[in-house]
């Protein structure tokens, strides 16, 4: 068979410890993917035993690779308070861009002036044992905005299962925040 027609392989199941998937590209070695998700390369080739030659990888093959959940993962954010019609929010868990996981929170929100004194909005994700890590989300000028962020989990740190991920208005001046008014709950049950 021709790499043209390579059938890629995925793998049935990944090990505990090695719940994320990437999609293998165009110039990738093991090698570097190891280096991307700092793992050992060893480590890395022992948990993906439908490759049976490390030396030979195909653009299209699954890799299991470092992480608590399944990911790329999307949760859907629902709201915990009385919110207008049409507000909602998904968080996006991946691969951030320089290693390890980035989470991306988007959601239709009114202005945060309508739960009271606040003038942004503050995403962030809450992992068990280890604790938060926030952004605060921007809007693009339409109406109702729809307003993002992107928080990217520093390397020694690892989203695990129950982390929740949460938005709440604030002050930008006074540092007061709002209770939640969106949250939603990262597992493997929700990112299947």
């Amino acid at each position: 068979m021709s790499r043209a027609q390579q059938i890629p392989r995925v793998p049935l199941s990944c090990p505990p410890g090695f719940l994320g998937r990437y999609t293998v590209q165009p110039g990738d070695t093991f090698f570097n993917i190891s280096q991307m998700f700092r793992v050992r390369l060893e480590t890395l080739v022992v948990n993906n035993p439908h490759i049976p030659n490390p030396n030979l990888i195909f653009p299209g093959d699954i890799l299991c690779v470092p992480g608590l959940i399944h990911y790329p993962c999307c949760v859907v954010l629902r709201s915990l308070v009385r919110v207008p019609f049409g507000t909602g929010g998904v968080a996006f868990v991946n691969f951030a861009p320089q290693g390890g996981q980035s989470v991306i929170i988007s959601a239709t929100l009114p202005k945060p002036e309508t739960f009271g004194n606040f003038d942004i909005y503050v995403g962030e994700i809450l992992i068990p044992d280890i604790g938060g890590f926030g952004n605060q989300l921007f809007p693009p000028p339409q109406t109702p905005p729809n307003w993002s962020t992107r928080i990217d989990i520093p390397i020694v740190a690892q989203i695990s299962p129950n982390s929740r991920v949460v938005i709440r208005p604030s002050n930008s001046t006074t540092g007061v925040s709002a209770p939640v008014i969106l949250d939603g709950f990262i597992n493997n049950v929700s990112c299947r």
